[in-house]
């Protein structure tokens, strides 16, 4: 009686690893790749999303050796973990290198834009925070392009003389 309300059940659920052996076989395959144990269950979730993409195609292969196939994702997936993890360490590694002095230079810069003339403070925030060029810049504010590149030249000396007192360049 369990065994046929759990097919039935089973039915009614959407398509993905239909039973536990599959998951534990996918647990095991993703271990076997050196996946960490706390990362297991999004390597499952991984497995049964591309199960899910497979089985949206409208015109797929039919899948022989389901297990086989599930093994298959399952290594890819472990090996997409390490890459990733890779690339990670390196960036995260890059950003330790220099996180402390820029953290204090980003400090420093915030702060003294605060303190600066709201036209000095504008015309820095929109050419190097939202990258804009001088030329829209000028559209935006509604003023002649020299007078943009006027108050950059002022802003870039004023802030460039109050982070040279601060003494953080």
């Amino acid at each position: 009686m369990a065994r046929s309300a759990r097919r039935a059940h089973e039915k009614d659920d959407p398509p993905g690893l239909a039973d536990a052996a599959e998951v534990r076989r996918v647990r095991a395959v993703l271990a076997l790749g050196g996946v960490p144990w706390d990362a297991l269950d999004d390597g499952v979730q991984q497995v049964r999303l591309k199960l899910l993409e497979e089985q949206a195609k409208p015109t797929r292969p039919e899948v022989r050796n389901r297990l086989a196939w599930l093994t298959v994702v399952a290594s890819r997936v472990a090996s997409d973990w390490h890459r990733s993890q890779s690339r990670d360490a390196g960036l995260r590694q890059r950003l330790a290198e220099h996180s402390e002095e820029h953290r204090v230079l980003a400090l420093a810069v915030a702060e003294e834009l605060e303190s600066m003339p709201a036209a000095q403070r504008q015309v820095l925030v929109l050419r190097y925070y939202a990258d804009l060029p001088i030329r829209e810049i000028a559209l935006l504010l509604r003023v002649p392009e020299g007078t943009i590149k006027s108050r950059l030249h002022t802003a870039h000396a004023a802030m460039r003389a109050r982070l040279r007192q601060v003494e953080v360049i």
